[in-house]
């Protein structure tokens, strides 16, 4: 639109250095706009901030935080063809004030704590149903459905108390998360390829690094899904997966099993986990596992309540296969 034009006899010149300033600023906006509709950025993340109680560690009760800023951006090209990028920064409550990355415990496992430089990108290629990625990849046991809850946390409570719900996560082999997996951390991500083909309910997954190799597969009806999912490292180690879960009416449940086998230590473990959606906003669930070689049994009670402009009271209670209580509680809100 013109900016109007004053009321002068003669003053012609005006109105068209009017008009040409106003052509040159559309077509820088309309040259700016082509890049944003052919180009799509987004940032999305989310903030937590509590407490954590252990009554098996030295000091019984710390803060909790964390803050994830995750960047995602995809083009599509005239073929059709979308190509994508991600990349996480990441900050704890236990990281250094200069940003570098930190190992620490919780609850008896090892967590990384991201750098200020962010972690590995991965990057992917995906038309129609079939998607090759490289780079920090996802893994085929840690995309497998059903591994982990259905919780803000991916675990019980605020901070995920350990993670004692995984099949996959055993006390003989030290509790280790020892799978290839999409890592949040700056250094700590495993490069390599995965492919992944998703059709009519079936998902297929393989993946591929210097240290191990990886297949899967998964099927869908309704709101059922089962799983099953293989790693196999470099000197002997190896996971099997399988999982069966679904949802009706209120309820949502998952049984999971894995046989795992790292530094000639096997183990079999065995968890079910199920939830109810009690109203719009009141989430409570809970699990179960047991574990072989006299590892014993871990259990694990929690709720979410939303607060409306994705906020949510997170908390949960954990007793682990030694009989330590986890409690984690605090606020989540995502963006």
């Amino acid at each position: 639109m013109d900016v109007p034009f004053p009321q002068h006899s003669g003053q012609t010149t005006g109105f068209y250095c009017c008009r040409v300033s106003n052509l040159l600023f559309a077509t820088t906006a309309l040259v700016a706009t082509a890049g944003v509709a052919v180009a799509d950025v987004k940032v999305s993340g989310y903030a937590r901030f509590g407490a954590l109680y252990n009554d098996g560690a030295a000091d019984e009760i710390s803060t909790a935080s964390r803050l994830r800023l995750q960047f995602d951006a995809t083009t599509e090209t005239d073929g059709g063809l979308t190509l994508g990028v991600r990349k996480r920064f990441q900050t704890e409550e236990n990281s250094d004030s200069d940003g570098s990355s930190l190992l620490t415990t919780t609850g008896g496992d090892t967590v990384r704590v991201n750098s200020a430089a962010g972690n590995g990108a991965r990057f992917y290629a995906t038309t129609g149903g079939l998607t090759i990625a490289m780079g920090n990849i996802l893994g085929v046991i840690e995309a497998a459905p059903n591994l982990y809850l259905p919780t803000k946390s991916a675990g019980v409570g605020l901070e995920g108390n350990g993670f004692r719900s995984l099949a996959t996560n055993t006390v003989s082999n030290g509790g280790r998360f020892g799978w290839t997996a999409y890592d949040s951390a700056g250094a700590g991500a495993t490069d390599g390829v995965e492919v992944i083909y998703s059709m009519n309910g079936l998902g297929l997954h393989a993946h591929s690094t210097d240290g191990s190799y990886g297949v899967g597969a998964n099927y869908a009806l309704s709101d059922y899904k089962v799983a099953v999912a293989y790693e196999e490292f470099d000197g002997g180690n190896s996971i099997l997966f399988a999982s069966v879960g679904g949802k009706f009416a209120g309820f949502d449940a998952a049984l999971s099993y894995a046989d795992t086998s790292f530094g000639g230590v096997s183990a079999e473990k065995f968890s079910l986990r199920g939830g109810y959606q009690a109203n719009d906003a009141l989430y409570v669930y809970g699990f179960a596992s047991t574990e072989n070689n006299s590892a014993g049994e871990a259990f694990g009670l929690g709720a979410s309540y939303g607060l409306g402009g994705g906020a949510s009271i997170e908390g949960g209670w954990t007793q682990t296969e030694a009989g330590d209580n986890l409690v984690s509680a605090g606020i989540f809100f995502s963006f």
